[in-house]
């Protein structure tokens, strides 16, 4: 067994295959024409091929969107300019744009990188993250990513966004009240419904719950890649065999999982793990009850490469550190504590100031609990992921001592 990148695309939406598009279901040559027209080359797309951070005041769900636009410019015209502009966009929205949820675009707009604005937006906006709509938009630019480039890191800041963001949207309602944003204010943070009826947002909240299942898995030729760690199966056939693996797991509230493999007869394929980046080294892969690999590569694929039969068993345990994630640069001591993926937000009572060495102490109350507690001078601290919050006012950031 061995760990690597794959070094080829994954199938399912390869270079040189066109995407389902006007164009490429046989109505002419003339809607991939137009399409290219709209393409907004010299003011976003080029410079950002060119590694220039163009994002600063832009609409963000509109510009994160956008970036599906130019991979299909590269799926259709096999335009490199435009891989590299949606790779370069979405690292500079993921390292400069983004709070420890996964979540971006404080007022719906991206901010000037070094200014400190997404410090400030704390205690100025309850409007930090348009909830489904950016959710839906990130799903969708990380999975053309993924699936073009064979990167696992776009895997991990899909997760980050799943657990941290849209599994813990208020439900839709029949009158149309539909939850739009997150609100990570310091001064007074709670759930709610948008005051309009039927915005945006309740329509790519259902479009992004579908997005759940295609994304959790993909394939190419030779086998099958693990990408969400979720309750779910896949079927597929491989080799002339009828495959299927089935993954039960408490993930992330609980650091392992299991895949169960069943096939109508025995074949040599590979199955890929994806290692999140911040997978610590104590992380261990077993097939059968057996360690295959210790310590895998943080931010690859695992791979492992056997004759898979009937019944087989993949268990993997995930080393998940607690970290302590700054909101900028300009704020370094305003700070969110984030276990694997899974960002904690405080409840109820919010000491001014709390040492950092407190709260990298957080711990769950009980092995796969929702709770967690924090020791303080001043007394317990409770936190909790954001899907577990109902009604109770909570706070993301954390200002700790110097």
């Amino acid at each position: 067994m061995r760990s690597r990148t794959p070094t080829k695309p994954i199938a399912g939406m390869r270079p040189t295959r066109c995407p389902k598009t006007s164009f490429s279901r046989g109505a002419g040559n003339r809607y991939r024409d137009l399409a290219a027209r709209f393409l907004e080359d010299d003011s976003y797309f080029g410079p950002l091929s060119e590694g220039q951070n163009v994002l600063p005041g832009e609409h963000a769900y509109s510009h994160v969107n956008a970036f599906s636009s130019a991979m299909q410019a590269y799926l259709v015209l096999g335009s490199e300019k435009h891989l590299r502009a949606a790779r370069n966009g979405f690292e500079m929205v993921r390292t400069t744009q983004s709070f420890a949820t996964g979540g971006w675009g404080p007022d719906e707009a991206f901010r000037k990188p070094g200014s400190g604005e997404m410090g400030e937006s704390l205690t100025t906006s309850h409007a930090s993250f348009e909830t489904p709509c950016g959710a839906y938009g990130h799903f969708k630019i990380t999975r053309y990513l993924l699936r073009t480039t064979g990167d696992s890191r776009y895997g991990d800041s899909m997760e980050q966004v799943l657990y941290n963001t849209i599994l813990g949207a208020k439900p839709l309602l029949e009158d149309g009240s539909s939850f739009y944003y997150s609100d990570y204010n310091n001064r007074f943070a709670k759930k709610g419904y948008h005051r309009d009826k039927w915005p945006c947002c309740s329509g790519t909240f259902p479009q992004i719950t579908a997005d759940y299942g295609i994304s959790s898995y993909f394939h190419d030729r030779d086998g099958i890649y693990v990408n969400l760690y979720v309750p779910s199966r896949v079927t597929w056939t491989q080799g002339g065999a009828r495959v299927s693996l089935t993954q039960k797991t408490d993930y992330p509230h609980r650091s392992d999982s299991q895949i169960e493999l069943a096939t109508d007869k025995p074949g040599a394929f590979p199955v890929y793990l994806r290692i999140p980046a911040w997978a610590g080294p104590g992380t261990a892969v077993a097939v059968n009850g057996k360690r295959v690999l210790s310590g895998p590569e943080p931010g690859k694929f695992a791979r492992l490469d056997r004759t898979w039969t009937n019944g087989d068993r993949i268990e993997i345990e995930f080393d998940m550190p607690l970290r302590l994630e700054a909101v900028d640069p300009q704020h370094p001591n305003l700070v969110a504590p984030v276990h694997g993926p899974l960002a904690l937000f405080s409840l109820d009572q919010f000491p001014p100031v709390i040492r950092r060495e407190e709260l990298s102490a957080a711990a769950q109350v009980s092995a796969g609990s929702s709770d967690w507690r924090a020791k303080t001078e001043t007394g317990p601290l409770a936190l909790r992921p954001f899907s577990a919050i109902e009604e109770q006012l909570y706070r993301l950031y954390m200002n700790v001592e110097a």
